[in-house]
């Protein structure tokens, strides 16, 4: 009996062990979009905007973006905290 009490409080803890690790590699919601990039025409279909809306949130610097043999990119990080900073409530 008491065998099995000490190799209980021994699976609890290696148990408890796994969960520590796997908290430390799991990713937020936040952190898995920043690693999401969309395509420009993606975004303008998303935000119902036009292409020179677009340019011109790019040109102000309020939407980072990164272009690649002429194809222009954004991170999805970012136009998520471009809608929150202009968030009315």
């Amino acid at each position: 009996m008491f065998e099995l009490v000490e190799l209980c409080k021994e699976i609890k803890s290696d148990l408890q062990g796994i969960i520590k690790s796997l908290a430390k590699i799991t990713k937020t919601r936040t952190q898995l979009m920043e690693d999401e990039w969309s395509r420009k025409e993606t975004v303008l279909k998303v935000l119902k905007i036009s292409p020179r809306t677009f340019n011109r949130l790019c040109s102000k610097g309020l939407l980072p973006y990164s272009k690649v043999n002429g194809l222009t990119f954004v991170k999805t990080s970012d136009v998520e905290k471009l809608l929150n900073e202009h968030y009315h409530n």
